[in-house]
């Protein structure tokens, strides 16, 4: 072999040499580096993981708190929560009862009425019938959101003229009586209406009951149970998401620094080096 060859062959191991000394030189003041800030990494790979972990538990719970919100939301609509007793406004509620021979009575009470639809009446004038009883007719009409003042232009209708404004009366009935005072048997027909509206003005606020609330808070329960469980369903059915998988993934891919484990490491490598270098 030529002296040319050798000292070409020579110079070759010699700058291999030397790369490999300097790689060994950057992987010690890497891993110097890595001891040194170990604990500013652990908190950032740490608040990473914890991300992507919370993340991931939100995907999980998202579809069951949502469904459970939703639920909670449309109870609240139907005016009471679950599991919380509300404190309601209970407006003034007035009934209006008039007729066309000019009689006005008022009833008012913050509880709602029977019945609060407006209702015109229609009394036939009294008869007397064979058997000694007095027959008259009692006609009943929906009042469709008139005024009081249209209403009481209603009075000064004939009967026939009242059916083509209020169609035909949803009720119509017969009434006997044997005991008729003079006073009702001189009465010609006549018509009175019943009316009824809020005052919001005058209320008064009212706890929901122990009572109503815990059958309100079982109701949501069992109806929020049956909703979950469909969500699951659907869920199975049609996505692969695991929970499982997806933490066992993150904790791999993010797990924190052992500094014992890399001192090791730097002591293994610093010896290495400073055997190569002699």
């Amino acid at each position: 072999m030529s002296s040319g060859k050798i000292y070409d062959e020579n110079a070759r191991k010699r700058l291999e040499q030397k790369k490999f000394l300097q790689q060994m030189k950057k992987d010690i003041e890497n891993l110097e580096n890595k001891i040194k800030f170990s604990k500013f990494s652990n908190l950032k790979i740490g608040t990473i993981r914890n991300l992507k972990i919370s993340l991931r538990a939100m995907q999980l719970v998202a579809p069951y708190v949502l469904t459970a919100g939703l639920i909670a939301g449309g109870f609240k609509l139907l005016g009471s929560y679950p599991f919380y007793r509300d404190i309601g406004q209970q407006n003034l509620n007035i009934m209006k009862e008039f007729d066309s021979l000019g009689n006005i009575r008022y009833e008012e009470q913050y509880n709602e009425f029977s019945g609060t639809s407006d209702i015109l009446y229609f009394y036939g004038k009294w008869e007397k019938s064979n058997d000694g009883f007095y027959t008259r007719t009692v006609e009943k009409y929906k009042l469709k959101g008139l005024t009081e003042e249209e209403i009481r232009g209603l009075f000064e209708k004939e009967k026939i003229t009242l059916q083509d404004i209020l169609g035909v009366p949803f009720s119509s009935i017969q009434e006997s009586n044997n005991n008729v005072s003079e006073e009702d048997i001189e009465k010609e027909n006549y018509f009175q209406a019943i009316i009824y509206w809020e005052n919001k003005e005058d209320y008064i606020l009212i706890r929901e009951s122990v009572v109503e609330n815990i059958f309100v808070s079982i109701l949501y329960i069992l109806i929020t149970t049956l909703c979950e469980y469909v969500a699951l369903s659907i869920r199975m059915s049609f996505s692969n998401f695991s929970f499982g998988k997806c933490l066992s993934e993150i904790k791999g891919k993010h797990q924190p620094i052992d500094s014992s484990t890399l001192t090791k490491k730097l002591e293994i490598k610093r010896e290495n080096y400073n055997r190569l270098m002699r």
